[in-house]
């Protein structure tokens, strides 16, 4: 049995995201490449955003996609792995991809006036800080997350968002026929994209995550729709006393293992449906992006089988963006609009819309811890 805890009043309270100003930034680790700053463009590019008339701000906004598409073509042709040992002339790059020189020239022209690559001399290309991330071998690495971006899976729903706006609909049910969770079953590689993007995502966020929150009084840890596990490897190595619990569906969980090599003797992978149920005994059960997939009465049903079964004292940890209740710009607002691109209901949310969703599933709202990330740890106890 786990020991016993202070009430939550007493352990952290109820509060709007804190300044992460104050926590110390991990420190980057050194690449084992050179990299080469890229240069200060010029022109309209050069511009900081409100010194440009606003038909180029326009424009640059409308053209977007164009650049998001580049630069997903690039991590899906692993050009970023093919420049590690140095710069290239395009020719020498085009050989070791297989592809066009001519074309490939362009698209590196493009992506290196973007500050993505660098050109070093006419022709040769580098890594940057940017390029860095779209390899495959480095930690951090973005790459499979680019390449998932601009998926059918993703880039069809967005060509139909309108209707998804107009209706209140998904707009992935329109595009693709059915919801996309549906559709990654009936996928196997854009599923295993898929979920090797969200081990990306994690690792954006996971290390900020396990470091704000202490997880070191906790004996047993369950992810509860944790995918390939990045996130609870993570965390189990800040709580070496805690086991872990990976559930996820069975298809999914196929895939775990290669974050737990280290400590495989203290996870164990279940298969199943957290709409169905969710393992028993767990003091601390983590739901990282989960919420945000459906709307509320689902996102009640998931919280519900949690609270039937966790420890008395336990803790619900839903890591989540947080909707500002002021208004300005912020990541969450964008991230909205693709949750009503993707997902059936889906959204992120206020800090009082979660803590309505916890009171209908028998929680309540316990804290708020503000990592370095934008990922906000939301805190709910049994009510």
């Amino acid at each position: 049995m786990p020991a016993k805890r202070k009430p939550a009043s007493k352990r952290r309270a109820v509060r709007k995201p804190a300044s992460r100003g104050r926590l110390k930034a991990a420190r980057p680790s050194k690449p084992k490449t050179p990299l080469v700053r890229p240069r200060k463009a010029s022109g309209p590019a050069a511009q900081a955003p409100q010194q440009l008339s606003p038909p180029i701000q326009l424009m640059q906004m409308l053209t977007g996609f164009m650049v998001s598409r580049s630069i997903c073509a690039a991590a899906e042709l692993g050009i970023a792995d093919k420049l590690v040992r140095g710069p290239l002339y395009y020719t020498e790059l085009a050989k070791a991809i297989g592809a066009n020189q001519k074309t490939l020239h362009r698209l590196m022209r493009a992506l290196s006036s973007l500050g993505v690559f660098a050109e070093v001399k006419p022709g040769t290309y580098a890594l940057t800080p940017l390029s860095e991330l779209l390899r495959s071998d480095v930690p951090g690495s973005m790459k499979h997350m680019a390449e998932m971006m601009t998926t059918p899976s993703h880039w069809l729903p967005w060509g139909r968002f309108d209707e998804a706006v107009m209706h209140g609909i998904s707009a992935a049910d329109k595009a693709l026929g059915k919801d996309v969770f549906s559709y990654y079953a009936e996928n196997p590689e854009e599923s295993r994209v898929f979920n090797a993007a969200m081990s990306n995502f994690s690792a954006m966020s996971a290390g900020a995550i396990a470091k704000a929150y202490d997880f070191r009084n906790f004996e047993r840890i369950i992810d509860v729709g944790g995918g390939h596990g990045f996130l609870l490897s993570t965390v189990l190595r800040h709580a070496p006393q805690a086991q872990g619990v990976l559930y996820d569906l069975p298809q999914v969980v196929q895939g775990a293992g290669e974050h737990f090599a280290d400590i495989k003797d203290r996870v164990r992978v279940i298969g199943g449906d957290f709409f169905k149920a969710a393992p028993d005994g767990g003091d601390a059960y983590l739901l990282k992006h989960i919420i945000h997939d459906w709307d509320d009465e689902r996102c009640v049903k998931i919280l519900s089988n949690i609270a039937n079964v966790m420890h008395p004292e336990g803790r619900v940890l839903v890591c989540e963006l947080i909707v500002p209740n002021e208004p300005g710009p912020h990541f969450s607002h964008v991230m909205d609009l693709n949750m009503l691109a993707m997902t059936p209901g889906g959204c992120e949310r206020t800090e009082e819309h979660f803590a309505d969703l916890f009171k209908a599933a028998g929680l309540k709202l316990a804290g708020i811890t503000a990592p370095q990330s934008p990922v906000n740890v939301i805190e709910a106890i049994k009510a």
